[in-house]
């Protein structure tokens, strides 16, 4: 079993950010928090859960992203939500396959352009 470490993130300037144990529920959830911005409502906060029955493992994370209105002092939160249903009978090799696709899909640039600029494909 994986222990507490900090979790390290790259930021979109590629560099690494840390992200520190807040939250530790052996076997169920970890939630991680970037404490470099120094007010608690700015801080980013990484969360992995984890739950599975005989027959599923479901793996899910959540990535809050808080950014604050300079203006209005308003805090807007970007959020990423994601869940991997992986049947227990499944292979390593096939649990791999699924990371590795989902890694990519990130990467590729429809996708990008649909986050950063809501451009579509259609």
């Amino acid at each position: 079993m994986s222990a507490a470490a900090t979790l390290v993130l790259k930021n979109a300037a590629a560099v690494s950010v840390n992200y520190f144990p807040r939250l530790i529920k052996t076997g169920e959830e970890a939630m991680y928090r970037d404490e470099s911005q120094g007010v608690d409502r700015l801080q980013p906060l990484a969360t992995l859960y984890y739950r599975q029955n005989p027959d599923t493992r479901i793996v899910s994370v959540k990535l809050t992203y808080p950014v604050l209105d300079a203006v209005t002092n308003a805090v807007d939160t970007c959020l990423f939500k994601g869940e991997f249903r992986l049947p227990r009978k499944l292979t390593l090799a096939s649990r791999q396959e699924i990371l590795a696709r989902t890694k990519q899909m990130f990467a590729d640039a429809v996708v990008q352009a649909a986050v950063e600029n809501g451009e579509t494909p259609w």
